[in-house]
Protein backbone atom coordinates (compact mmCIF):
# COMPACT_ATOMS: atom_id res chain seq x y z
CA UNK A 1 0.00 0.00 0.00
CA UNK A 2 2.63 2.73 1.10
CA UNK A 3 4.25 1.89 -2.48
CA UNK A 4 1.80 2.22 -4.38
CA UNK A 5 0.73 5.31 -2.62
CA UNK A 6 4.55 6.54 -3.19
CA UNK A 7 4.36 5.66 -7.27
CA UNK A 8 1.08 7.12 -7.78
CA UNK A 9 0.52 10.02 -9.50
CA UNK A 10 -3.11 10.64 -7.79
CA UNK A 11 -4.42 10.15 -5.22
CA UNK A 12 -5.80 6.68 -4.65
CA UNK A 13 -8.94 5.09 -3.05
CA UNK A 14 -9.09 1.96 -0.70
CA UNK A 15 -12.50 0.42 -1.24
CA UNK A 16 -13.23 -2.20 1.10
CA UNK A 17 -11.30 -1.09 3.87
CA UNK A 18 -12.14 -0.06 7.63
CA UNK A 19 -10.11 0.65 10.84
CA UNK A 20 -7.82 -1.66 12.90
CA UNK A 21 -7.91 0.18 15.86
CA UNK A 22 -10.90 -0.66 15.89
CA UNK A 23 -10.74 -4.12 14.84
CA UNK A 24 -8.23 -6.11 14.24
CA UNK A 25 -8.57 -7.44 11.24
CA UNK A 26 -6.10 -7.81 8.03
CA UNK A 27 -7.88 -6.12 5.58
CA UNK A 28 -8.89 -2.90 7.71
CA UNK A 29 -6.21 -0.24 8.32
CA UNK A 30 -3.54 1.02 10.56
CA UNK A 31 -3.48 4.57 11.55
CA UNK A 32 -0.50 4.87 9.38
CA UNK A 33 -2.09 3.77 6.60
CA UNK A 34 -4.58 5.80 6.47
CA UNK A 35 -2.81 9.26 7.63
CA UNK A 36 -0.64 8.45 4.61
CA UNK A 37 -4.16 7.44 1.85
CA UNK A 38 -5.17 11.29 3.51
CA UNK A 39 -1.83 12.48 3.09
CA UNK A 40 -1.82 11.79 -0.69
CA UNK A 41 -5.38 13.03 -0.68
CA UNK A 42 -6.69 9.68 -0.99
CA UNK A 43 -10.50 8.61 0.44
CA UNK A 44 -10.98 5.23 2.47
CA UNK A 45 -14.35 3.87 1.46
CA UNK A 46 -15.06 2.12 4.28
CA UNK A 47 -17.67 -1.06 3.61
CA UNK A 48 -20.13 -2.67 5.87
CA UNK A 49 -18.40 -6.16 5.39
CA UNK A 50 -19.47 -7.59 9.09
CA UNK A 51 -16.00 -9.39 9.70
CA UNK A 52 -14.15 -6.11 9.34
CA UNK A 53 -16.61 -4.54 12.03
CA UNK A 54 -16.83 -7.23 14.47
CA UNK A 55 -14.39 -9.17 16.61
CA UNK A 56 -13.50 -12.40 15.20
CA UNK A 57 -15.40 -14.79 18.20
CA UNK A 58 -12.26 -16.99 20.18
CA UNK A 59 -14.51 -20.42 18.93
CA UNK A 60 -15.02 -19.32 15.33
CA UNK A 61 -12.45 -21.49 13.68
CA UNK A 62 -13.62 -24.55 15.01
CA UNK A 63 -17.45 -23.99 14.40
CA UNK A 64 -16.40 -23.13 10.92
CA UNK A 65 -14.38 -26.12 10.48
CA UNK A 66 -17.23 -28.45 11.99
CA UNK A 67 -19.53 -26.82 9.85
CA UNK A 68 -17.61 -27.09 6.81
CA UNK A 69 -17.21 -31.29 7.64
CA UNK A 70 -20.71 -30.83 8.23
CA UNK A 71 -21.18 -30.43 4.29
CA UNK A 72 -18.52 -32.46 2.88
CA UNK A 73 -16.99 -29.56 2.38
CA UNK A 74 -12.69 -29.67 2.80
CA UNK A 75 -10.78 -27.39 5.21
CA UNK A 76 -11.00 -23.93 3.89
CA UNK A 77 -11.99 -20.38 4.25
CA UNK A 78 -15.85 -19.28 4.49
CA UNK A 79 -18.15 -19.99 1.90
CA UNK A 80 -14.99 -21.79 -0.91
CA UNK A 81 -15.78 -24.74 -2.48
CA UNK A 82 -19.67 -23.96 -2.06
CA UNK A 83 -21.03 -24.65 -5.29
CA UNK A 84 -20.25 -27.98 -5.29
CA UNK A 85 -23.48 -28.32 -3.07
CA UNK A 86 -26.82 -28.19 -4.33
CA UNK A 87 -28.95 -25.19 -3.77
CA UNK A 88 -31.03 -26.48 -0.91
CA UNK A 89 -27.52 -27.52 0.91
CA UNK A 90 -25.73 -24.44 -0.15
CA UNK A 91 -28.45 -22.25 1.64
CA UNK A 92 -28.46 -24.31 4.38
CA UNK A 93 -24.96 -24.04 4.76
CA UNK A 94 -25.00 -20.12 4.33
CA UNK A 95 -27.72 -19.85 7.22
CA UNK A 96 -25.36 -22.19 9.63
CA UNK A 97 -21.97 -20.16 8.49
CA UNK A 98 -23.61 -16.49 8.83
CA UNK A 99 -24.74 -17.81 12.71
CA UNK A 100 -20.83 -18.35 13.24
CA UNK A 101 -20.41 -14.45 13.68
CA UNK A 102 -22.48 -11.67 15.38
CA UNK A 103 -23.43 -8.87 13.14
CA UNK A 104 -22.55 -6.08 12.81
CA UNK A 105 -25.21 -2.51 13.02
CA UNK A 106 -25.08 0.21 11.00
CA UNK A 107 -24.07 2.51 14.52
CA UNK A 108 -20.83 -0.12 14.33
CA UNK A 109 -19.93 0.66 10.95
CA UNK A 110 -20.62 4.30 11.14
CA UNK A 111 -17.93 4.26 14.45
CA UNK A 112 -15.37 3.45 11.42
CA UNK A 113 -17.03 6.33 9.11
CA UNK A 114 -16.61 8.30 11.91
CA UNK A 115 -12.90 7.55 13.24
CA UNK A 116 -11.61 8.44 9.67
CA UNK A 117 -12.96 11.91 9.60
CA UNK A 118 -12.03 12.61 13.06
CA UNK A 119 -8.14 11.51 12.24
CA UNK A 120 -7.91 12.92 9.26
CA UNK A 121 -10.62 14.86 8.22
CA UNK A 122 -14.25 14.64 6.32
CA UNK A 123 -12.43 14.57 2.84
CA UNK A 124 -10.86 11.39 3.27
CA UNK A 125 -13.63 8.90 4.47
CA UNK A 126 -16.29 7.71 2.05
CA UNK A 127 -19.37 4.87 2.02
CA UNK A 128 -18.37 1.43 0.56
CA UNK A 129 -20.98 -1.53 -0.58
CA UNK A 130 -19.94 -4.51 -1.96
CA UNK A 131 -23.56 -6.09 -1.06
CA UNK A 132 -23.15 -8.63 -3.61
CA UNK A 133 -19.88 -10.44 -2.26
CA UNK A 134 -21.52 -10.47 1.23
CA UNK A 135 -21.17 -7.36 2.29
CA UNK A 136 -24.10 -5.78 5.04
CA UNK A 137 -24.91 -5.46 7.88
CA UNK A 138 -28.07 -5.10 10.45
CA UNK A 139 -29.35 -1.64 9.15
CA UNK A 140 -27.42 -1.59 6.05
CA UNK A 141 -28.11 -4.69 4.56
CA UNK A 142 -28.32 -3.26 0.83
CA UNK A 143 -28.69 0.19 -1.23
CA UNK A 144 -32.40 -0.16 0.03
CA UNK A 145 -31.39 0.77 3.86
CA UNK A 146 -28.70 3.63 2.94
CA UNK A 147 -30.94 6.51 4.50
CA UNK A 148 -30.74 4.53 7.63
CA UNK A 149 -26.91 5.59 7.53
CA UNK A 150 -27.41 9.14 6.80
CA UNK A 151 -29.81 9.39 9.50
CA UNK A 152 -26.75 7.49 12.06
CA UNK A 153 -24.53 10.15 10.62
CA UNK A 154 -26.88 13.38 11.04
CA UNK A 155 -27.28 11.61 14.38
CA UNK A 156 -24.03 12.26 14.81
CA UNK A 157 -23.59 16.26 14.05
CA UNK A 158 -22.34 15.78 10.24
CA UNK A 159 -23.67 18.22 8.13
CA UNK A 160 -25.30 17.73 4.97
CA UNK A 161 -22.39 19.31 3.06
CA UNK A 162 -20.52 16.72 4.53
CA UNK A 163 -22.89 13.77 3.92
CA UNK A 164 -22.58 14.58 0.59
CA UNK A 165 -18.56 14.47 0.66
CA UNK A 166 -19.01 11.40 2.35
CA UNK A 167 -21.52 9.44 0.76
CA UNK A 168 -20.05 10.48 -3.34
CA UNK A 169 -17.77 13.82 -3.26
CA UNK A 170 -14.92 12.55 -1.98
CA UNK A 171 -14.67 9.61 -4.33
CA UNK A 172 -15.80 11.45 -7.71
CA UNK A 173 -13.14 13.97 -6.42
CA UNK A 174 -10.54 11.14 -5.89
CA UNK A 175 -11.80 9.86 -9.66
CA UNK A 176 -11.34 13.33 -11.13
CA UNK A 177 -7.56 13.45 -10.18
CA UNK A 178 -6.68 10.25 -10.91
CA UNK A 179 -8.30 11.38 -14.71
CA UNK A 180 -6.22 14.12 -14.51
CA UNK A 181 -3.15 12.37 -14.12
CA UNK A 182 -3.48 9.11 -16.25
CA UNK A 183 -0.35 9.38 -18.65
CA UNK A 184 -1.63 10.46 -22.36
CA UNK A 185 -2.22 7.77 -24.73
CA UNK A 186 0.11 8.05 -28.05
Amino acid sequence: MFQTLELSRAPVVATHSDVRALIDATRNLSDAEIDAIAAKGGVIQVTPFNAYLVKKPADYDAKLAALRAQYGLPPGAGEAGLDTLAADKQAAFLTGFRALYPRATVKQYVDHIDYIAKRVGVDHVGIGSDFNHGAGVTGFASEADAPNVTKELLARGYTEAQLAKIWSGNFLRVLAAAEAARKPTT
